[in-house]
This record gives C-alpha cells, structure tokens and sequence, in this order.
C-alpha cells in the first residue's frame, strides 16, 4: 500500500465520520421540560438575549444564576403558558431542545430528517420529539409556536394534522 492511498483512504474515513456522526453538541443541560443542546456558548448566549421576556420576566419565579439555568428557567416559564394557554397539560411532558447558530443549521438538519429543503428558522419534529432553533432567531413568538406543537403533539394519543 502507498502512502498516497493510505492518506486518501484516511481522510475518506474522516470525512464519512463528520458526515454520518450528527449534529456537534458542544453543551447539553436539562431543565423540567427539554434537554437542550448547542454548538457553542455564543451561541447559547444568542439565542437567550434573542429570547428576550419583556413584561413576562417579572411573572416568572426563578431566572438561574447562570447561563444554563437562565435559558432553562425561560423554556420552563414558556412550556407553562403555553399548557395553560392552550389548556392542554401532557404528563409527564419532556422532549429536546437542539439550538443552531443560524437558520441555515436549522433547515440542514431539516434536509437531514426529511430530504426537502426549506425556508424554516424553527421547526418541530414530531417523530424526534425535538424542537430545531435557530439562535438568531430566538424571539418568543418563534419559541412559543415550536412549544404549542410539543404540547399538542404530546397531548393528543393520534397526532393532530399538520396544518
């Protein structure tokens, strides 16, 4: 075997290992709901100062000292408005969290899960039981939505129609 082919054949494995190994999670936490997932703090960061509460922060009980529990705190108090809102509590409910860096992330992994490409920010998998955000795109309306399919989805026994 040359040193040539052994190089190429080593860089083929390379490259089938970033391919075939999913999404890079740099960070993972839980709150009550989510595991939540993300490729790097800046990211988390984003998406948190994206996800920003308005007058809702004064309603919610705990904020976190850190990061983690900052987002945690925000995805639990919205997961709650949301059952109530909807007046639909699925027990128990937990489903995950992956948070991208931009929407191209997002409609990749779409691509990924149902080979048609897209023009999403967020979407929800129901199969996956997972919400996909997009970091910069983290506005309440836009996490509220993706949460509202969670709770129906896991509400319901037969799963409500798309639309």
């Amino acid at each position: 075997m040359t040193q040539r082919t052994l190089i190429s054949g080593c860089l083929l494995c390379l490259v089938i290992l970033i391919v075939f190994s999913g999404p890079v999670r740099a960070g993972e936490f839980e709150s009550r709901y989510a595991a939540i997932s993300y490729t790097d703090m800046g990211v988390l960061r984003e998406f948190n100062n994206e996800l920003y509460m308005g007058r809702l922060a004064a309603q919610m009980r705990n904020r976190g000292d850190t990061l983690e529990e900052e987002v945690a705190a925000k995805i639990d108090f919205i997961v709650e408005k949301v059952m109530t809102v909807l007046d639909m509590y699925p027990r128990p409910l937990k489903f995950s969290i992956e948070i991208h860096e931009d929407e191209d992330g997002v409609q990749e992994q779409f691509m990924q899960l149902y080979n048609v490409d897209v023009d999403y920010i967020a979407f929800y998998s129901p199969h996956k039981n997972r919400v996909f955000f997009s970091a910069d795109n983290g506005m309440l309306r836009v996490v509220a939505h993706e949460i509202g399919h969670v709770v129906a989805e896991n509400y319901f026994t037969v799963s409500p129609p798309q639309r």
